[in-house]
């Protein structure tokens, strides 16, 4: 019994050190979000997104990287979201040559 307590203890440990980890770095990343209308939307595969450009409240527009990697929505969905006139909010990162690359899209 105690055998088993001083494995279990130490991992269990080093596991809560590595979601501590995780959590930390993705904090330190400095994620942003925009909401606005979608006005353009150009697609690299029928499931990502090469790149979308919004127009928030104010009138200013956004052109985010897709970055190859599913986001959360099809093209096919970002454009019924421009014909309906639909928000979507963007969660966005910057990169260091400021490259606004989208992280996950919400409706």
């Amino acid at each position: 019994m105690i055998r088993s307590r001083t494995v279990i203890l130490p991992i269990v440990v080093l596991i809560a050190v590595i979601f501590s980890i995780v959590a930390s770095s993705r904090l330190g990343n400095n994620l942003k979000t925009v909401t606005g209308q979608v006005l353009i939307v150009e697609q690299s595969s029928i499931t990502t997104v090469s790149s979308l450009t919004l127009e928030d409240d104010s009138g200013k527009q956004w052109t985010f990287e897709g970055g190859g990697v599913f986001s959360g929505f099809t093209p096919a969905h970002l454009l019924e979201h421009r014909a309906l006139g639909e928000p979507v909010t963007v969660e966005y990162e910057e990169t260091g040559s400021g490259i606004l690359r989208i992280v996950h899209l919400a409706d």
